[in-house]
């Protein structure tokens, strides 16, 4: 099933938001880098996906630093705790270097943009995103990385290595060129955090979310 079909079905399913399992898993389709799931080695995050649950941390549904020994039991409580919700076992990532945020959404002035600006918890504490019109090439993602806040953190401070901005900028592009082929059916992107390794040594999206459009039932 392409893309653009599964997107439709979600739709047609009356879905509007697509939990994380399932957005992962289109990225990922698209060359998207996205954790290993169900690794045999640890440590893993649990996490239990639910289109109703788009936050999931602030309802006791990710757990970090997981054996896989462990992974089962807790992936059966949370389980227990939300019904109709998919476990989710990823290996964790330890050796990202910067944390960024990447989205789409329609403007009502421009329709699809892109932005991209430092994630995780630095989203909210420094507002320092770049907005361009969608699509994005990677020449302008990279410009995009060059300018703000945000470039100080890629390029590395107080002795911190570089992080990889050529596989941000990459990304960046990909999720801005999908999104504006599929704006008649897609609201909004968001993948936070980006987990950007050191220079050379790539990314993982790892965490995404999809919102759908209402008006496209076919």
């Amino acid at each position: 099933m392409s893309a653009r079909d599964k997107l439709q079905s979600w739709v047609n399913a009356g879905r509007k938001v697509v939990h994380e399992g399932d957005a992962k898993a289109l990225l990922g389709d698209l060359g998207i880098p996205v954790p290993e799931r169900d690794p045999t080695e640890g440590p893993l995050v649990v996490k239990l996906c639910h289109d109703d649950f788009p936050h999931k941390s602030d309802h006791g549904l990710v757990k970090l630093n997981v054996s896989p020994q462990d992974a089962p039991a807790i992936a059966a409580e949370m389980s227990a705790r939300v019904p109709g919700g998919v476990p989710l076992v990823e290996a964790m990532e330890k050796n990202s270097v910067a944390e960024w945020i990447v989205g789409c959404k329609i403007d009502a002035t421009f329709g699809p943009i892109v932005l991209a600006g430092p994630g995780g918890v630095l989203v909210e504490l420094l507002d320092a995103g770049e907005i361009r019109l969608a699509p994005a090439t990677p020449e302008t993602a990279s410009q995009m990385l060059g300018s703000g806040a945000g470039a100080k953190l890629l390029a590395g401070m107080r002795g911190a290595p570089a992080a990889d901005s050529a596989a941000l900028a990459d990304l960046i592009s990909k999720i801005s060129v999908f999104f504006a082929e599929h704006a008649d059916l897609i609201s909004e992107i968001e993948v936070n955090p980006v987990m950007v390794r050191a220079d050379g040594a790539g990314l993982v999206a790892a965490d995404a979310l999809i919102i759908l459009r209402e008006d496209t039932q076919t």
